[in-house]
């Protein structure tokens, strides 16, 4: 077990945070936004030493702060580091994210009109974090639609979801009863698919961790989504098709 020290920030995370509360220029806002993704990317040890330390009310506020100026470099920064936040393995850290009301701000970000594939994907992919957190995850998913509409139709591509021990099942507020509070949230997603492939997958993904139940099943196929994914995975397939017949005819088959 690790000793009480490790889950406090060193001296140079400390000198990070205050760097973050310090008002200064954009483009030093987006370098110590930078720093903080780059410290937290795959240390849990990280991720649960900034959260004691308060760094999710100070990305909270920064939030808040930067879409009401919508500046998409900031917010993108900004998002990157919460989404890594949500894929921690840590029910109180991920309690704290959704009493913040990171959920409900991510899916206001994406009823924006703004001329940037970058800035929705990177919302929509930090919504899925918390969709696809171990401890939220539906546990009847399958891998299927992923593999699909995969580029390169990998099964290593997809990462197995599961639900862990420390299920949240019996907690009152999850990231599914957010989505589903109000009813026009499930509409934001039709006009995104259109943008990306990473679009289409993680609005796929968050669909599917949505399918809790019977009546949650009912609530997304009511919004006709069902024909738009069927629309999706076929497309993608007779594109593949093509890939393969072009690499035939050239001597490149895909093995």
């Amino acid at each position: 077990m690790p000793c009480y020290d490790d889950d406090r920030p060193t001296q140079q995370e400390e000198l990070l945070i205050r760097k973050l509360l310090d008002n200064v220029e954009q483009h030093e806002r987006i370098q110590v936004l930078t720093e903080l993704k780059n410290l937290i990317i795959g240390s849990r040890r990280c991720k649960l030493a900034f959260y004691h330390a308060g760094i999710l009310e100070i990305l909270n506020n920064l939030l808040k702060e930067y879409s009401c100026l919508i500046n998409i470099d900031i917010l993108v920064e900004i998002l990157d580091c919460i989404s890594s936040f949500a894929k921690v393995n840590n029910k109180n850290l991920l309690n704290h994210l959704i009493e913040l009301g990171f959920i409900e701000q991510i899916l206001s970000l994406l009823t924006i009109q703004i001329d940037s594939n970058h800035f929705y994907e990177s919302c929509l992919r930090c919504l899925r974090s918390f969709f696809l957190s171990k401890i939220f995850s539906n546990p009847y998913l399958t891998l299927t639609p992923f593999i699909l509409l995969n580029d390169d139709n990998k099964h290593d591509a997809i990462t197995v979801l599961s639900q862990t021990e420390s299920s949240l099942s019996n907690d009152k507020y999850l990231p599914v009863d957010i989505l589903f509070e109000n009813s026009q949230n499930l509409d934001i997603f039709p006009r995104l698919l259109s943008i990306s492939k990473s679009t289409q997958i993680s609005i796929i993904e968050i669909l599917c961790c949505a399918c809790v139940n019977n009546e949650r099943q009912n609530q997304i196929v009511e919004k006709d989504f069902i024909q738009s994914v069927m629309h999706l995975l076929v497309e993608n397939i007779l594109y593949h098709d093509k890939i393969n017949l072009v690499r035939y005819a050239t001597g490149k088959v895909i093995v």
